[in-house]
């Protein structure tokens, strides 16, 4: 107990002189904090939204009254910044500050589920590995839900031990809950509770008797009712103010405009002007984005039944980050999902080529910026090149410990599942914020020892 305790302690200390030590250094350059809070154009729609919540109770992006409720968005993450603003009001820099709490908590969270398959020791390796990547900390200075979204998955990932060791009911439904909230966090997650799903209903078919009596079929009944009820009130909350039983009106938006463009500039050879193409940063908006332009064009020939003033309004500028038209926003994103699936369908092999060319550029990310710059981007060639090395490096150690270790489901499989599960959701966009919750996953993985058993630590 006294040496778990020790190792802990060192990670907690660690930690927060890494994040102590990230808002000192903002501060010292800028005399801010706040410097990077706002650098992404999510994080004013989070701010509005949880500031109306603080204030008015309501779930909407409106500067003003009257406010109108917001189908954009999942609440997973703005109404944490509620709360928050509930105690010291809108504040950025309070924001800013529980981040590096959350970062801080991160670490040791990934040390305590590491010190389940390896010694307390080794288990401070994965943790301090996570703790210095570079852009966990880095976007730990943006308001964006990121460093929230992991948080949530490590205390699932903390669950989903217990739950194998020993399944109880109150934690059951607590997982089922935490991994419905994920989703509310960032939509990607879409696929994480039906591939943890599976690997229950895995587990409980076990043909060992004694496995069957200690690990019964209602735990994955409980765990996917926990998660519908959770996701399933927000749905209900959207049919109620929109008539659409959704997570949300951003479904079609990403399929066209993110994933199927970037298989279009892909198709056509020329993938590597993405950055500029594929770009809402107002300071880009003058650049020509001829695949947008493309399937605007599609998009209101979908639409021949309204005026033409109102068609005209269906352009990128208005839809890529929200649906700021009079157009219905869920049937905009209907006609989009199905322009998006179209231009997908439409090269099945090209489009199976980005996907997996995608996937890796993901895992190596910025590594793929070096060896082919894209256009109208400035890249470190050393930096990229160092940083992709180093990401190589923790793939390929998980590639070989998954031939070199003992296979174990319960040690294994929830950072399998939930990494595949992120990584088919993500493809084919390539941004380092969408691999932040893969770092943990894969570390632990990475430094799995050849010979593991679980054990329970927490009477240690």
């Amino acid at each position: 107990m006294i040496r778990w305790r020790r190792e802990a302690i060192v990670v907690l200390v660690l930690a927060t002189i890494v994040h102590a030590g990230m808002v000192g250094w903002t501060y010292a350059r800028s005399g801010s904090i706040t410097t990077h809070a706002f650098r992404s154009l999510d994080s004013q729609e989070y701010f509005r939204i949880a500031k109306n919540i603080a204030e008015q109770g309501y779930f909407s992006q409106s500067d003003q009254p009257p406010l109108q409720p917001d189908t954009w968005r999942t609440p997973g993450y703005p109404l944490l910044l509620s709360v928050l603003f509930l105690s010291f009001g809108p504040s950025s820099a309070a924001i800013i500050l529980l981040q590096q709490a959350l970062g801080i908590l991160n670490a040791i969270l990934v040390f305590r589920i590491a010190a389940n398959s390896m010694s307390p020791k080794r288990a401070m390796i994965p943790a301090i590995v996570f703790l210095f990547e570079p852009y966990h900390l880095f976007y730990s200075l943006w308001i964006m839900s990121e460093t929230w979204f992991v948080t949530i998955l490590l205390l699932n990932w903390c669950l989903w031990i217990r739950i194998l060791r020993s399944p109880k009911k109150v934690e059951i439904a607590t997982c089922g809950a935490l991994c419905g909230l994920l989703i509310l966090i960032r939509p990607l997650a879409i696929l994480v509770p039906v591939a943890l799903t599976v690997g229950l209903i895995f587990r409980a078919m076990r043909k060992e008797t004694a496995a069957r009596s200690r690990f019964p079929l209602y735990v994955c009944v409980l765990y996917a009712m926990s998660c519908l009820l959770v996701t399933g009130a927000w749905m209900a909350r959207n049919h109620i103010v929109a008539g659409r039983f959704a997570l949300s009106d951003q479904g079609g938006v990403v399929l066209a405009y993110f994933k199927a463009a970037e298989v279009m500039l892909w198709r056509t050879g020329r993938a590597q002007e993405r950055y500029l193409e594929l770009s809402t940063d107002p300071a880009q908006a003058r650049q020509p984005h001829t695949v947008w332009d493309q399937i605007d064009e599609a998009l209101r020939e979908k639409f021949s039944d309204l005026p033409r003033e109102q068609r005209s309004d269906l352009k990128w500028s208005n839809l890529a980050q929200g649906n700021k038209t009079s157009v219905s926003s869920f049937r905009v994103s209907d006609e989009l999902a199905t322009i998006g699936v179209n231009e997908l369908c439409r090269s099945p092999w090209n489009t199976f080529a980005c996907c997996v060319s995608r996937m890796v550029a993901n895992l190596t990310f910025p590594l793929s910026n070096a060896l082919w710059p894209p256009s109208g981007v400035t890249v470190n060639k050393t930096t990229s090149l160092a940083l992709g090395a180093i990401y190589s490096a923790v793939g390929l150690a998980v590639f070989i410990r998954l031939f070199r270790t003992k296979w174990t489901f319960d040690q294994m499989f929830f950072s399998l599942a939930c990494a595949t599960a992120l990584i088919l959701a993500t493809v084919p966009q390539v941004d380092p914020r969408f691999r932040l919750p893969l770092i943990p996953l894969m570390v632990v993985l990475a430094l799995l020892p050849r010979e593991t058993t679980v054990t329970d630590r927490s009477d240690r």
